[in-house]
């Protein structure tokens, strides 16, 4: 498996005159700040280099126009990521610039997924497949200060596709790996292959048919060609009567499916009506009830009411989770049918050609149709060709389909998911974090109380994700970058808790920087600990904006000629 280390890191700000250099070579390290002394700047930058954009941008930390330059290892060799003149580029240890852009989804995206074979694509609102920002590349590597711990997936504002959260769960925890994105992506390809193909046939089936309507004779006089095109007719009739039968199945699949959830919608409507019918007879009797038939007292309390008040709220959810699934059932129902209706025009119409009786002809007949007979038979033998492609098309998007399926394996998934609550369950415990329904915890998110209990539950949920990545996939590995867990004021016991927990239990030994206001009294073996920023909004320094620009000029010179 692939590994990302990072080395150094340089920014340099030419408005400013102002320069840093952050060595990065200790595998934990901790960068140590007060507010507003910059530490936040170093850590936005370390990603910010490959392409993201991190939350909350400083309106200064903008004027200054900081170039940045993050030194990496990659598969044994040195790389230098560089962003400036607002575009970004990629250098090797030569100094070759090997790509670069300026839109992170049309030019710099897909060229950084392919060297680092990230395999994921989307789908955007207009309907258009679209390799993501890098954003989505280190996701699961980075948590910001002012946005990764209200929330997970929110530490990069990058995250402008449909469901990127259940779709970056997925794919980083191996749900839907590499190998199913690849399978995806080809599916894509083929099937655009197999439109321009069946519009082909389309076509060509329509000009022989043009042909055979012109009127006086018919084009064909040969009856061994005859005979063949007879095959043919009846060939794809047979391919249409078998793709009718499967979209039945599939119709009365879906009409079964649509009919047992309307049932349980109906059914759940009535339990909810009933409910409702119990709470307010609740609400008019007293606070103690005499039973009619034993004599015996029972409280009418509160409590009572509100757990029917509960139980109502699970009800509703239930029915409208049921209700939907019932209206996406319809849909596909619908689409099907229509599917279906198009296999029976298409049917309807060979079987009418099937039906037309061969006339005598006479010798005048057959000099006249010579000409119409030939270019009937070059359009049959064009048509022939891009059946037999098409049919093979259509086989390979039935593979791709069934590679797809393989990698979604119901079984696997479980192991998945159960291997990642475990691990969340575990590490929430360690971190005195009350987990909602431990068993029943999504994949793509966490369920814990908030105040101080909320950040420490998102840092069990982000380490037991990221062990749940090392565990089940093979793609490539980043370092783990934290932007100041001191949140919602944890108290003396939790924070040095918490920091401890990130350097003992990052998994697969992977590089790991942290920012942190204060390291005073942490017991942390092997953590090298550095202080940036000398003032207030000061964290670039005049004293090393020489020795940088000097770093920087062989890149910009490059950049700026674009070679």
């Amino acid at each position: 498996m692939p590994r990302v280390k990072f080395t150094n890191l340089y920014l340099l700000s030419q408005v400013e005159k102002r320069a840093l250099h952050v060595p990065l070579n200790s595998p934990k390290l901790l960068i140590q700040g007060e507010n507003g002394f910059g530490k936040s700047a170093i850590m936005k930058s370390l990603y910010e280099a490959l392409g993201t954009t991190p939350n909350k941008i400083d309106e200064r930390w903008k004027g200054a126009d900081v170039a940045s330059c993050l030194e990496f290892e990659f598969k044994g060799s040195s790389w230098f990521a560089v962003k400036a003149f607002g575009a970004y580029s990629l250098f090797d240890d030569n100094g070759a610039r090997r790509f670069g852009g300026q839109r992170l989804v049309k030019d710099w995206g897909p060229k950084l997924a392919e060297f680092f074979e990230f395999k994921l694509e989307m789908v955007d609102k207009e309907g258009e497949t679209v390799v993501p920002p890098p954003a989505y590349l280190v996701a699961p590597f980075y948590v910001d200060q002012d946005g990764g711990w209200k929330d997970p997936w929110k530490s990069f504002t990058d995250y402008y596709l449909p469901e990127s959260a259940a779709t970056l769960a997925d794919y980083h925890s191996g749900i839907k790996p590499d190998g199913y994105y690849a399978a995806k992506a080809e599916l894509t390809k083929e099937r655009t292959a197999l439109s321009s193909l069946d519009t082909a046939v389309e076509t060509l089936r329509r000009a022989v048919e043009q042909i055979q309507n012109i009127e006086g004779t018919t084009p064909t006089y040969d009856l061994q060609e005859f005979a063949s095109e007879c095959d043919d007719l009846v060939a794809e009739s047979e391919r249409l009567l078998s793709a009718q039968a499967r979209h039945r199945r599939i119709v009365a699949d879906l009409h079964e499916e649509g009919h047992l959830l309307r049932r349980e919608a109906d059914l759940i409507a009535q339990t909810l009506k009933e409910m409702r019918g119990e709470f307010e007879l609740a609400s008019s009797l007293p606070r103690e009830v005499e039973c009619p038939t034993c004599g015996h007292e029972y409280q009418n309390s509160f409590a009572d009411r509100f757990a029917l008040i509960a139980d109502e709220g699970v009800l509703s959810k239930a029915l409208t989770d049921a209700r939907s699934k019932f209206e996406r059932i319809a849909e596909k129902e619908r689409t099907e049918r229509d599917r279906l209706g198009e296999v029976s025009e298409s049917l309807a119409r060979i079987e009418k050609i099937l039906e037309v009786q061969k006339r005598s002809l006479s010798l005048n007949d057959i000099l006249l149709s010579t000409g119409k007979t030939e270019a009937a038979r070059i359009l049959r033998v064009s048509l022939n060709e891009k059946i037999v492609e098409a049919d093979g098309s259509r086989s390979r998007v039935e593979s791709f389909r069934s590679s797809m399926n393989e990698y979604t394996d119901a079984k696997r998934t479980a192991v998945i998911r159960k291997f990642y609550r475990n691990r969340l369950a575990s590490f929430s415990q360690e971190l005195d974090v009350h987990l909602e329904e431990p068993d029943k915890q999504s994949i793509s998110s966490v369920k814990a109380a908030r105040g101080s209990e909320g950040p420490r539950a998102l840092l069990a949920y982000y380490y037991a994700f990221l062990h749940t990545k090392i565990e089940f996939t093979e793609n490539v590995r980043f370092p783990v970058v934290i932007d100041s867990p001191n949140q919602q004021g944890q108290d003396k016991f939790h924070l040095p808790q918490m920091m401890k927990f990130i350097f003992d239990h990052v998994p697969d030994e992977a590089q790991t920087i942290v920012a942190t206001e204060d390291a005073t009294g942490l017991d942390l073996d092997g953590v090298t600990i550095v202080r940036y920023g000398e003032t207030k909004r000061q964290v670039l320094r005049e004293n090393e904006f020489d020795a940088v620009k000097a770093f920087f000029d062989p890149y910009f010179q490059k950049i700026l000629a674009m070679e």
